[in-house]
């Protein structure tokens, strides 16, 4: 960046415009001028939301004026609402970079304020000053990190927008570790460290270079991983990647934002007969109808489901946005949760209105709005007694296949586990190498049916671990029908040679129907 900056600045020695007589200072910086702040140098021309910085800086400059940011005052005062309390975010000043003071709009005469007004480069950068007089010396690079007093966090905050606040308690926001210190999931989307290389997120921003596994800055995703600070083209938000699928092909997850993580591993490949684990975070791609194992005999049955055809895919339903009415102010649940059927309580607005105490939220108490207003179903009960009719049935192909006795999320053989996979891994002790169902070490490295199935109950039918989770509902007729096939063709090769148990009449019958797609 010192390169570039340098360049710029010899340009404009250079340049017809004389700007050497200029430089990065305000147009407006004659006798008689308005007395501008010592440390922040806001627009160089108010009229046309030129900015100092802006004059060496022409791209980001060219992309910043068309974000929301460039008219933030405006915007504003033309809300009906605008306030004195709101110009701490409407303006440029230290109370939002880490700096920590009024300087800046705070600190200048009113005719000097014009200068200040809106998002500009350092309300999030800091002052530019130092930078313009000496560019090498100084550069004012801003944080990647969630910080109440430095960047995004600063301002997308409060009853009205508890972005910041819903992204704390997010799965996002916290980032479990479910792999271990040494885990290779955080070098690429586990933390937002590693998020970064998937994201493009290039910066500069000051933790820059941090390794994925840096113990120093806490893992979370953070706002600037999938928000693009200065480009408003192109993508909603101002995000980096598009969300609808008219703006990226229906099974390219490296162009969705989220399928950029949510779809590492979902599909079953020769790599998964090594392995005794599932598909890992396939959401995406199930979405989609290309994830689990699916073999030919299953016939025609991909396709993305009608909820990854919504305009806005994932976003339609987990940031689906709600206003919860209290007597001491209504409160917006901005979606950041990415919750789809969050517990709202109008006594949390600290957190936009989720309820996060509510593990024993029962469903009937759940909030179904995502569903009932996205084209699909007519009320939130219609909606709920659907998700509990799918998820009912998904279970019950599960329940064939395995039944987590011991609750560790992992296939053990009978008595530790039950059904046909736990028994089937129970054979495999007294079989020789080469002729083990479920062994992936050795000779015993090829596709199996037994393996296909222990895939898939893991990938599609887990609600835990690194599987899909939705038990279904991410695509219920593709999910039906690779459960319902499984189970059929479990039977069919091993129910006589390994005596599996039968399957109960209801059950029959629901696989007679998802079988049909």
């Amino acid at each position: 960046m010192i390169k570039a900056t340098k360049n710029h600045l010899l340009f404009a020695v250079a340049g017809v415009f004389a700007l050497a007589a200029v430089g990065c200072v305000s147009e407006n910086s004659t006798p008689g001028s308005p007395t501008l702040d010592a440390s922040f140098v806001g627009y160089s021309n108010p009229d046309t939301r030129q900015t100092t910085c802006g004059n060496c800086h022409p791209d980001k400059q060219a992309d910043w004026v068309h974000t929301k940011h460039a008219s933030a005052w405006a915007d504003l005062q033309g809300s009906g609402q605008a306030d004195a309390s709101c110009n701490k975010c409407h303006t440029v000043n230290g109370l939002t970079n880490g700096v920590g003071d009024s300087t800046g709009y705070f600190s200048v005469a009113d005719n000097a304020k014009p200068f200040y007004r809106d998002v500009q480069c350092e309300s999030c950068h800091g002052p530019g000053a130092t930078h313009i007089s000496a560019p090498g010396e100084s550069q004012p690079i801003p944080t990647f990190k969630v910080d109440a007093g430095n960047g995004c966090a600063a301002c997308h905050n409060g009853a009205e927008q508890p972005f910041a606040e819903q992204l704390a308690i997010s799965r996002h926001g916290e980032m479990p570790n479910w792999e271990g210190a040494a885990g290779g999931c955080q070098v690429n989307c586990h933390t937002v460290w590693g998020a970064q290389t998937q994201m493009a997120a290039r910066g500069p921003f000051l933790e820059m270079g941090l390794p994925p596994l840096t113990t120093t800055e806490a893992p979370g995703l953070t706002c600037s991983l999938c928000h693009q600070p200065h480009n408003a083209d192109g993508n909603p938000a101002q995000l980096r990647s598009p969300f609808t699928l008219a703006a990226t092909s229906a099974r390219d997850s490296s162009t969705h934002i989220c399928g950029k993580c949510h779809s590492r591993g979902a599909a079953a490949t020769t790599a998964s007969w090594r392995s005794s684990r599932g598909g890992h975070s396939g959401q995406f791609a199930d979405l989609m109808g290309y994830g689990g194992w699916a073999p030919a005999s299953f016939g025609n049955i991909q396709g993305p489901a009608r909820h990854g055809t919504q305009e806005g895919s994932c976003t339609t339903c987990h940031m689906h946005r709600a206003t919860i009415v209290s007597a001491s102010g209504d409160i917006q649940n901005v979606g950041h949760s990415f919750e789809v059927i969050p517990c709202l309580n109008a006594a949390s607005p600290g957190t936009g209105g989720i309820d996060t105490t509510a593990a024993g939220c029962a469903e009937e108490d759940r909030d179904f709005s995502a569903c009932a207003t996205s084209s699909c179903h007519g009320s939130q009960e219609s909606a709920r007694h659907a998700m509990d009719l799918l998820q009912s049935e998904i279970k019950a192909y599960a329940d064939l296949l395995w039944i987590d006795g011991d609750g560790d999320a992992t296939i053990d053989s009978l008595p530790i586990d039950q059904g046909w996979i736990p028994k089937l891994l129970q054979h495999d002790r007294t079989r020789v190498a080469g002729q083990k169902r479920l062994a992936t070490t050795g000779a015993d490295t090829v596709e199996t049916v037994a393996k296909g199935a222990r895939f898939n109950v893991l990938t599609l039918a887990n609600p835990t671990r690194h599987g899909d989770g939705s038990m279904g509902v991410h695509n219920p007729a593709y999910i039906r029908a690779v459960m319902a096939k499984t189970v059929a063709l479990v039977r069919t090769t091993y129910a006589t040679t390994d005596t599996l148990a039968g399957v109960p009449p209801a059950v029959e019958a629901m696989m007679a129907r998802a079988m049909r797609r």
